[in-house]
């Protein structure tokens, strides 16, 4: 009698267990999303205070190119460690076969393009405002501050669209590791 109980709990719980959706996880896997048909519009910051609109697809197609997505310019983690392990690393990636490297964040064209000429990006990393949130939506690595929408920490590797290489900044078990998605790592497994 007692075996039949535990067995009827067990199945009862394995059954409430597959009633429970599936969540995103920012540390999936993303590798083999495709891009394309996504139409996202991105904005470059401009001199006298103008912008832009970029065509992500455009800038992806027939290419390879590595997109870091940061939370935010000008913060403390994105601007010593993140951002600038690409800006350091140009070299490296163009020796693997990369042809442009692009950062992104939910600030307004204006922010990342005086953040970009802060960390002398110059021709290196192309500062690229994701304001509208259709990147970070679409990626499914948004998150609602008080502020604003911001992304979490990611970069990918996106050949002709697809992406090919997913870096996000938190590790399997959710904990934070930031350096996953930081140059160093993404090279090493180009």
């Amino acid at each position: 009698m007692y075996l039949l109980i535990a067995l009827f709990v067990i199945v009862l719980a394995m059954s409430a267990d597959a009633l429970v959706a599936p969540t995103t996880s920012s540390s999936a896997t993303k590798v083999g999303l495709d891009l394309k048909p996504a139409s996202i519009s991105l904005k470059l910051g401009l001199p006298e205070y103008k912008s832009e609109k970029v065509d992500l697809n455009s800038l992806l197609a027939g290419k390879k190119v590595v997109i870091l997505t940061v939370p935010g310019a000008f913060t403390p983690g994105c601007s010593k460690s993140h951002l600038p392990s690409f800006v350091n690393s140009f070299d490296a990636f163009k020796s693997k076969g990369v042809d442009s490297i692009i950062c992104t964040a939910t600030n307004d064209a204006h922010v990342m393009r005086f953040w970009g000429a802060d960390q002398n990006c110059g021709d290196k990393v192309m500062m690229l405002s994701d304001d509208s949130g259709a990147l970070v939506d679409f990626m499914g690595m948004a998150k609602q501050e008080a502020t604003m929408k911001r992304s979490q920490r990611y970069t990918m590797v996106v050949d002709d669209g697809l992406v090919t290489g997913w870096f996000p900044g938190v590790g399997t078990d959710g904990v934070k590791q930031p350096e996953n998605a930081w140059a160093p790592n993404v090279l090493e497994n180009l």
